[in-house]
């Protein structure tokens, strides 16, 4: 492989990770056509799949808060690192740090939400497949770095 080819590669996961993201912060779900279909998500000790149609459902119901307009959320990606193994495959490595304010009282004053610390800064570890030319995860796996524990405290579900 030469070293156009490894940077297309590198160039087409990374770009994957960060559409995650995009579509992580609207809905969920909308991330579940970015995996193979034996993929699988582990978040934390919550794993989904492998199965589309398993993780859709599951992902879809813990974005109910936020798309009834109770939580207001964002993640974001740094440090994007991707090892091209063969033409088929990657892996990689990055971090997100995310923000969440929730209206649990009911009062939905809406965006933009106040700035506080961020809830936690995770480490992701992936591995990637290329399926009929597309780049596509195979596992993805998240790891907690740190975490707001006045967040945890704080946070009441109805």
């Amino acid at each position: 492989m030469d070293r156009a080819e490894r940077q297309a590669i590198e160039h087409d996961c990374a770009k994957l990770i960060n559409r995650f993201y995009h579509l992580f912060n609207q809905d969920l779900a909308f991330v579940v056509d970015l995996f193979t279909e034996d993929g699988t998500l582990v978040l934390g000790k919550w794993q989904l799949g492998p199965g589309h149609d398993e993780m859709r459902e599951r992902l879809h119901k813990g974005s109910k808060n936020m798309l009834n307009g109770v939580e207001v959320v964002l993640n974001t990606v740094s440090s994007i690192v991707v090892d091209v193994v063969d033409e088929n495959t990657a892996t990689a490595i990055s971090h997100d740090t995310f923000w969440e304010w929730g209206y649990y009282d009911g009062d939905l004053q809406g965006r933009p939400a106040p700035i506080q610390a961020p809830i936690g800064i995770n480490t992701w570890e992936d591995e990637l497949h290329c399926v009929d030319g597309e780049w596509k995860f195979y596992r993805r796996h998240m790891k907690a770095v740190f975490n707001n524990k006045v967040w945890k405290l704080q946070r009441v579900r109805s």
